[in-house]
C-alpha cells in the first residue's frame, strides 16, 4: 500500500518503515535538501509518477543519520517551486500535492506525487528527455525496452493471442492437451461436443490458420523454450553473510510448459528453505507433518500469478520470472506490471484482471499436480495472505513499477507499527532482523540463551554468541547467569519506552 505522508504520525512511520525496511519502503525517497536542486528532484519525480500508485518525496530529511529530520529553511519556496517544475517540466504535468510538516523548530516538506495516466507514460524529464524508473534502491533511466513495455500498456495487452510461426498442435504436449480438453467439455456446455480443433481454436491455443498462439504454446507446449528461449523462472538463493565469494547457490532455470514450471518451481522452494517436522496428538494418536518455511500454497499461487500475468510481448521477452529467496525473505518479480486495477485492490472483490486474457483463460483448464493452475475466482492473493497470517508471518509486499512486478514473503513475524516504532525508537536500525525479532520477544518477556536463539532462528552457536553480545553492547540487553545458565533479557528501562 502507498502510504501518502500529510500529517506529524505519517512522517514518523514513514520513517521508521525506511529505517528498518529501506530496501523495500520505495515509495519514499528522502532528500536533505539544503538548497533547491531541479536535478536532484526530476528523475525522482518521473520515476514516481511512472511507477503504480505513485509515492512521496520527503526534504529536509537525512535518513542515514541518527536524527533524520533536518528541515527546510524555505517551505513555501520549496512547494511553489517544486509544484511548478512538476507542471512544466516533464513530458505531461506531474500532480502533487506537497504539505509543510512542521516538527519542533523545524518543517519538513512532504511532497505526495500521484501516478501518472497509462496514455501519459512514459514520462519524461524535459531536462534530460528521459524517463525513469523506480527500483527498489533507487531512480533509473528506463531502457528503450522498459519504455516499450508503458507504451503498449496505453490499449489492452493482446500478446497472448500473437501466432508462433512454424509452430502447429503437434508441438503441444499431449498428456496436457488431453486433460485440457477433457476439462473444457467438462466444464462449458457450449463446448462440451466441439471438436478437438474448434476448442483449440475458441480457446485460443490455435490460430485460424492452425499455428499456435503465444498463450496456447506458453500453457500446453511441449517445450516454449525452443520459440522463447527466456519464457522461463530462474531461481537461486542469496548467500548469507560470509559467503560473499559465491554469487548465488542452488541456481536453477525452469523451463518447459507453464504446468510443469509452477510445479518444479514451487518444490524447489520447499526445498531449498527450512522444514521442520511437526507432531499433533490428537486423542491417543500422534499425527507427523511437514512446517515449512513459507506455506506451500501462499508459494505456489505466487509462481502461478508470476508466470500467468507476466508481459508477453516482445519488448519483455527477453527477461525471465525470477525467484530468490535470501534472509530476508523469498522474492519473485515477473516481466509487467498490473492491468486495469491498483496494488490496493489486489486481494479485494476488485481485484481480478487478467494481464493475458487468452492464457488466463486456457489455464482455466489446465492440470497440474495440484490441480488446476488458476481457479479464477480471484482468490490467489487472498490465499497466500491467509496462510501467512496463519504461520504468523508478515503480509506479503507488492511492488509494481509499471515494467515489473515483485511480491516478496517476509521471513520474519508480523508486527504492528507500534512495534516497529519502538525498534526505531531504541536504536534498533542497523541490526540484523533476527535481533529485531529477538528484542520484540524480549519485549514481551522472552529471555534468550545461545541455544533458544540458535533454536529460534536457525543460526549456528558462533551466529547467536555475536548476535547477542551485540545487543549488550548497545545496551539494548542485559545478562545474568553464567554458562549454560546465561541468559539475555530486555532491560526494564527499554520495555516501556516508546
Amino acid at each position: 500500500m502507498v502510504i501518502m505522508i500529510r500529517t506529524l504520525e505519517d512522517l514518523q512511520e514513514a520513517l521508521a518503515l525506511m529505517r528498518l525496511h529501506e530496501s523495500d519502503y520505495s515509495t519514499v525517497e528522502a532528500k536533505t535538501m539544503s538548497m533547491y536542486s531541479r536535478k536532484a528532484l526530476g528523475p525522482t519525480l518521473s520515476a514516481f509518477a511512472n511507477l503504480s500508485g505513485g509515492g512521496t518525496i520527503l526534504l529536509g530529511v537525512d535518513d542515514s543519520a541518527d536524527n533524520p529530520l533536518i528541515g527546510v529553511a524555505n517551505p513555501r519556496g520549496y512547494i511553489q517551486r517544486i509544484t511548478d517544475q512538476a507542471r512544466k517540466g516533464f513530458s505531461s504535468p506531474i500532480q502533487v500535492d506537497p504539505i509543510a510538516i512542521p516538527v519542533d523548530e523545524i518543517t519538513v516538506v512532504a511532497v505526495n506525487v500521484k501516478e501518472a495516466a497509462a496514455n501519459d507514460k512514459p514520462c519524461r524529464w524535459k531536462e534530460t528527455d528521459k524517463a525513469y524508473i523506480r527500483q527498489f534502491d533507487g531512480d533509473y533511466t528506463m531502457s528503450p525496452q522498459e519504455e516499450q513495455q508503458l507504451i503498449r500498456r496505453h490499449v489492452r495487452p493482446r500478446e497472448d493471442g500473437l501466432p508462433v510461426p512454424g509452430t502447429s498442435v503437434d508441438d503441444l504436449d499431449t498428456e496436457l492437451l488431453n486433460g485440457f480438453l477433457t476439462n473444457v467439455r467438462s466444464d462449458s456446455s457450449a463446448l462440451a461436443t466441439a471438436s478437438d480443433s474448434d476448442i483449440l481454436l475458441n480457446l485460443n491455443v490455435t490460430t485460424p490458420h492452425g499455428e499456435l498462439t503465444r498463450g496456447g504454446l506458453y500453457a500446453l507446449g511441449r517445450y516454449p523454450q525452443r520459440f522463447f528461449p527466456t519464457l522461463m523462472l530462474t531461481a537461486y538463493v542469496v548467500p548469507r553473510a560470509g559467503q560473499d565469494d559465491t554469487r548465488a547457490l542452488n541456481r536453477r532455470d525452469f523451463t518447459g510448459p507453464l504446468p510443469r514450471i509452477l510445479a518444479d518451481a514451487t518444490r524447489w522452494v520447499a526445498d531449498n528453505t527450512t522444514t521442520a517436522i511437526t507432531v499433533d496428538v490428537v486423542g491417543n494418536e500422534a499425527h507427523g507433518g511437514n512446517s515449512y518455511t513459507f506455506p506451500p500454497d501462499a508459494v505456489r499461487e505466487a509462481i502461478a500469478n508470476a508466470l500467468v500475468h507476466r508481459d508477453l510481448s516482445d519488448a519483455a521477452l527477453g527477461r525471465a520470472v525470477e525467484l530468490k529467496i535470501s534472509d530476508a525473505g523469498l522474492i519473485l518479480t515477473n516481466p509487467g506490471g498490473l492491468w486495469g486495477l491498483t496494488r490496493d485492490q489486489l486481494g479485494t472483490g476488485d481485484g481480478k484482471s487478467a494481464v493475458n486474457e487468452h492464457l488466463y483463460t486456457i489455464c482455466r483448464y489446465v492440470h497440474g499436480p495440484h490441480g488446476r493452475i488458476i481457479e479464477a475466482i480471484g482468490s490467489g492473493i487472498r490465499t497466500m495472505r491467509n496462510s501467512l497470517r496463519k504461520a504468523g508471518l508478515q503480509p506479503p509486499y507488492f511492488f509494481d513499477n509499471s515494467v515489473r512486478f515483485t511480491v516478496k514473503f517476509p521471513r520474519s513475524a508480523a508486527h504492528p507499527t507500534e512495534d516497529l516504532l519502538w525498534l526505531s525508537t531504541i536504536g534498533a536500525d542497523l541490526l540484523n532482523r533476527h535481533q529485531k525479532e529477538a528484542l520484540l520477544d524480549m519485549r514481551r518477556g522472552t529471555s534468550f540463551s545461545n541455544a533458544t536463539y540458535r533454536k529460534r532462528f536457525a543460526v549456528d552457536s558462533t551466529q547467536a554468541r555475536n548476535d547477542l553480545q551485540e545487543l549488550v553492547k548497545r545496551n539494548l540487553a542485559e545478562v545474568s547467569g553464567q554458562r549454560r545458565g546465561t541468559r539475555y533479557h530486555l532491560p526494564d528501562s527499554l520495555r516501556t519506552q516508546s
